[in-house]
């Protein structure tokens, strides 16, 4: 049951799940999974049975194939952030396309204006929300300003310099490929909105929290997972770059080894100690950010039964870790993959998403260590569990 404003309750522990179910304010981050590229900013040799560096008008047809039928299929089913994934996916297709043959540049540089316009109205769109909403004090106009400076700046990486600089910034890889500017794009994006997108949430919370149902019938968790899976698999080139053993390799997708079972075990007790003992100095030091977390999280793992917790958990755990970890890691780093982790829950205080950040470096280490796979199980079995136990 949700917390009535001003009730005391016994001081339980709830853990924090680690999953995302606000309603997407921005492009979700998954959104930025760089390719790879050797030394130079050259690219690596194509993948097996890849024709002058593509896949083949064959491969390429097959994706327009699979993301036609599933980006339709989510707008008519009303699941637009799936909608939204799938045609992030396509995005990276094109990108990865152009980058080993000249001859889909232009459809490349037909799309490349579709990440800059989208969060720069999404900015807006955020930006319009907190002047119409009850946020007052010093924070109005700066937070305001942010959002409106944050749309300038998206539009601003279309020019090539600037996407260029922010690439090399970000990958360390000069001159940088067409999908590295696509993932440094993206990448921005989801930094310049999450602060302001953390206030706009603030100004709709009692409202989402008073009507749950609403938001989670219009929540497919087997289409996120879809979704998510998509994306990682576009942004390192299968089908185009890479063949299917080859992207599982860079995804860090391995069998899980009974060896590698007691890591799991260790993964998921470090998440549950970790969040326990962050939650008793949140309760303890910052009671009321306490209070809210725990609004959250109960009133929407009331509204789940077992199955989709069960997908929830396998949404999260899968989709953002292959993604995140899988794919963008490896290229942009622990530290700021973590961050953009924590940038992506901002349905929590500013307290439990610096809980999210820890809970991502915790995450990224395992999967430096051993395999995605493992941070796979790790992340999916910790939700399943922090959501049964509320």
């Amino acid at each position: 049951m949700a917390e009535v404003p001003g009730t005391e309750r016994p001081a339980e522990s709830v853990t924090r799940p680690v999953v995302d179910d606000a309603p997407p304010l921005a492009f979700d981050p998954a959104l930025a999974p760089a390719p790879d590229a050797a030394p130079g900013g050259e690219l690596p040799t194509p993948a097996a049975g890849a024709p002058g560096g593509v896949a083949g008008s064959r491969g390429l047809a097959v994706w327009l194939a699979v993301l036609t039928a599933s980006g339709v299929g989510g707008l008519l089913l009303g699941m637009q952030e799936v909608a939204a994934l799938v045609a992030i996916a396509g995005l990276f297709v094109a990108s990865q396309a152009a980058d080993l043959d000249a001859r889909w540049k232009g459809l490349y540089y037909l799309l490349a204006w579709v990440v800059p316009c989208g969060g720069a109205a999404v900015s807006l769109v955020i930006a319009f929300a907190i002047s119409r909403s009850e946020l007052a004090g010093p924070l109005r106009s700066p937070i305001l300003a942010m959002s409106v400076a944050g749309a300038v700046v998206c539009l601003l990486t279309v020019f090539r310099p600037i996407s260029n600089s922010l690439s090399a910034v970000l990958f360390r890889t000069d001159p940088p490929s067409h999908t590295l500017r696509l993932s440094a794009r993206m990448t921005l994006v989801v930094a310049l909105l999450a602060l302001p997108g953390w206030f706009a949430f603030r100004s709709v919370m009692d409202e989402v929290l008073a009507n749950p149902e609403s938001l989670l019938e219009r929540v497919s968790f087997g289409g996120e997972l879809l979704g998510y899976v998509l994306l990682a698999l576009a942004s390192v080139g299968f089908m185009v770059r890479r063949d299917l053993r080859a992207t599982l390799e860079r995804l860090g997708i391995h069998p899980i080894g009974a060896a590698q079972l007691a890591m799991v075990a260790i993964g998921v007790f470090t998440l549950y100690a970790l969040n326990t003992g962050t939650e008793w100095l949140e309760r303890v030091f910052f009671n009321d950010l306490w209070k809210s977390d725990q609004r959250f999280t109960e009133t929407i793992a009331s509204g789940l039964g077992p199955g989709r917790i069960l997908m929830l958990g396998l949404s999260a755990g899968i989709g953002e870790e292959i993604t995140l970890r899988g794919a963008l890691q490896p290229k942009l780093g622990l530290v700021t993959t973590s961050l953009l982790f924590a940038a992506l829950h901002v349905q929590y205080s500013w307290f439990g998403m610096c809980v999210i950040f820890l809970l991502g470096l915790t995450l990224g280490t395992i999967r430096m260590k051993t395999s995605t796979s493992v941070a796979m199980a790790v992340h999916t079995i910790y939700d399943v569990l922090a959501v049964l136990s509320v």
